[in-house]
């Protein structure tokens, strides 16, 4: 069974995030950022990420739902780029075993985490309806919940399953830095999928981390989750991903993540 949920990152609109909390009655939310702030932090996203490449590796498990731990399956690991609004892969390899592409390989598998998301996040934004759901912590840093929905007939989102593929709705959450207004946490989770595929839900999330290089920060990719269930098999697959080695393109020096 493969599994191609196309996913990736997310880039917010700045007037559209200013407004949502604005409007929902959660002014000091994001007390300390300013409207130029989130749009610098926010709207650089998508055209930093094209200046880099990186290491992505894919840790796959399986187990029953509920459980903690699992049997862990292989791991994967590419170089990967982002040129003209699509992710290239290169160097992929299962267990050291190359493999030409991605979709070459049995189970779940996915394209997307580096940057797709951001662009179609872009898009959606200036459609759907974003909302403050919590004021929470995400690894110590107090946070904002915002959240949106989006249809099957709107979705980007294709889940490929035994060469059939299906449009899946789905709700996002952003975790946002109250004092930076940085985007620290995205999760996208299915709210519809069809019977036919066994599938229950896919839950898939990704965290950003300021890098520096030469006394300037980025905000990329650290971390992800991506996971499949199916309630009525009582079992669950998962992949942890992690990205790392980030050089900028023509460079040869590595960036790394500060230590907090």
């Amino acid at each position: 069974m493969h599994l191609r949920p196309g996913i990736g990152l997310v880039v917010f609109c700045a007037n559209l995030l200013w407004s949502s909390y604005i409007a929902s009655g959660q002014e000091n939310q994001l007390s300390a950022g300013s409207f130029s702030q989130i749009r610098a932090v926010n709207e650089s996203l998508y055209t930093d990420l094209q200046n880099f490449v990186c290491r992505e590796t894919v840790e796959r498990f399986k187990g029953p739902l509920g459980a903690v731990t699992g049997q862990q399956i292989d791991t994967i690991t590419a170089k990967v780029s982002f040129e003209n609004g699509v992710e290239h892969y290169e160097q992929i390899r299962q267990d050291n075993r190359a493999r030409s592409r991605m979709s070459s390989i049995e189970g779940a598998w996915s394209e997307g985490e580096y940057g797709t998301l951001l662009r179609q996040t872009q898009a959606l934004l200036g459609t759907q309806t974003l909302r403050f759901e919590a004021a929470s912590e995400f690894e110590g840093v107090p946070a904002a919940i915002y959240r949106f929905d989006v249809s099957e007939q709107d979705s980007p989102w294709d889940l490929e399953v035994d060469a059939q593929h299906y449009r899946v709705p789905f709700r996002t959450d952003v975790w946002v830095s109250k004092s930076l207004a940085q985007i620290l946490k995205i999760e996208r989770t299915s709210t519809a999928i069809p019977f036919d595929t066994q599938i229950s839900e896919i839950r898939w999330s990704v965290t950003l981390e300021p890098v520096e290089l030469n006394g300037k920060r980025w905000l990329l990719p650290n971390t992800g989750d991506y996971s499949v269930s199916y309630e009525a098999l009582n079992r669950r697959e998962w992949n942890r991903m992690s990205f790392s080695d980030y050089h900028r393109y023509g460079s040869e020096v590595a960036l790394t993540f500060d230590i907090k």
